[in-house]
């Protein structure tokens, strides 16, 4: 009677112990590793594609295509992968995250404005840039005008 208790015993045990084994605190992050790597290989390889597009068409579909391939990159690992990903990762992913928008926000510029340079819409030869000034020297000319038969008139 004593070894059928005492195996009962041992078996519940034995059932509670595995029952609270802790979980390691070192998660597996080879496949944040994994992720990590190809969302880099595919934004560097997309990032060029882009800057080479010839005209909005191709543009268009390249950028497309990056977003998709990008989706399907997030959702081949299982879920939260992304939280495994190192403060260095993340990082990295951002700066080749921001590359690409700002190529496609040149692109976008040379493809809307192919003759007008990036840093100003409106520059000194553009014929809205000369009618205002042409509206503002007459506007000066009357408060001077308007200023001299003032000080005439006193």
């Amino acid at each position: 009677m004593k070894k059928k208790f005492l195996f009962t015993v041992l078996a519940i045990l034995g059932t509670v112990l595995a029952g609270c084994k802790s979980e390691s605190k070192e998660k597996d992050r080879s496949d944040a590793d994994k992720m990590f790597a190809r969302i880099c290989k595919l934004t560097k390889e997309y990032t060029e594609k882009l800057s080479e597009a010839p005209d909005s068409a191709t543009w268009a579909e390249v950028y497309n295509e990056f977003e998709d391939k990008l989706e399907k990159i997030s959702f081949s690992y299982p879920p939260d992968t992304d939280l495994l990903l190192t403060e260095g990762q993340n990082d990295t992913i951002q700066n080749l995250l921001e590359e690409i928008v700002k190529v496609k926000k040149e692109k976008i510029h040379d493809i809307l404005h192919p003759f007008v340079e990036c840093d100003s819409l409106l520059n000194e030869d553009s014929i809205v840039m000369q009618e205002a000034n042409s509206e503002i020297s007459q506007a000066g000319d009357k408060v001077t005008q308007a200023d001299a038969s003032r000080s005439l008139g006193n």
